[in-house]
């Protein structure tokens, strides 16, 4: 086959190309899970319960990418029954916190979707609960770089009000 001079310059920028940007390695994060949108860590939900799904329970692992645990939060309970099972989870766009909800493994206070986030930089986590009010849907929303929008009980004519609630937005970054 002869190759053209023209093709030459096309195939010596492709080389440069593919030699400055390297595809990125294999993570060995050491568990399934979710990956930051940045591939830096990996949120890992593990069951911990002693029934199985819906009744399960959960522990939340955050991995780097060699696998090292770098924070975990376990939901289990001691009879199975009394603990927190993950339903909802996602990263934020900036990568900088994993936001989950969960529900009762014993059915207690089934309107209450407890929601919580991982912080990257302070390396914890939190309830989002404390911040926004109590979470009534689990279907929560996050968008750029760090808010969570949520659905929270009450509305302006019923404060205590469990089935319709109003969305509350948070600026975790703020937190």
């Amino acid at each position: 086959m002869k190759m053209t001079t023209s093709a030459i310059p096309l195939i010596g920028a492709i080389t440069l190309v593919s030699c400055a940007n390297p595809s990125p390695q294999s993570a060995n994060f050491g568990c399934s899970g979710t990956d930051s949108p940045d591939h830096q860590l990996r949120a890992c939900i593990v069951e911990v319960g002693k029934f199985p799904p819906p009744l399960n329970e959960s522990r939340v692992d955050i991995r780097d990418t060699s696998g090292k645990l770098v924070a975990s939060r376990n939901f289990g309970s001691p009879k199975g029954d009394e603990g927190r099972s993950v339903v909802h989870s996602a990263w934020t766009p900036d990568s900088n916190f994993f936001v989950f909800s969960t529900q009762s493994s014993g059915g207690h206070s089934p309107w209450h979707w407890n929601t919580y986030f991982y912080s990257r930089k302070k390396n914890k986590f939190a309830l989002l609960d404390d911040t926004i009010g109590a979470v009534i849907k689990s279907n929560f929303k996050v968008k750029a770089p760090d808010i969570v929008e949520a659905t929270v009980q009450g509305t302006a004519s019923d404060p205590s009000d469990i089935q319709t609630g109003h969305v509350a937005t948070r600026h975790l970054g703020s937190l």
